[in-house]
């Protein structure tokens, strides 16, 4: 996706709350400087796959 885009879904929202791990959020009067996804993927002795997504 890029930046130009995301900018544009951003105007059309009434605030942006950024989630934790944990299952809190972000307090407002942090200052966010990057956000990023981890994707792991795992493959076992038996060949059995399995892929985690943070």
């Amino acid at each position: 996706m890029k930046l130009s885009v995301i900018k544009e879904h951003l105007q059309t929202v009434p605030s942006v709350n950024f989630k934790l791990a944990s299952g809190g959020f972000v307090p407002e009067h942090f200052h966010v400087t990057e956000v990023g996804a981890v994707t792991k993927h795992f493959i076992d002795c038996g060949g059995v796959e399995r892929i985690e997504k943070e």
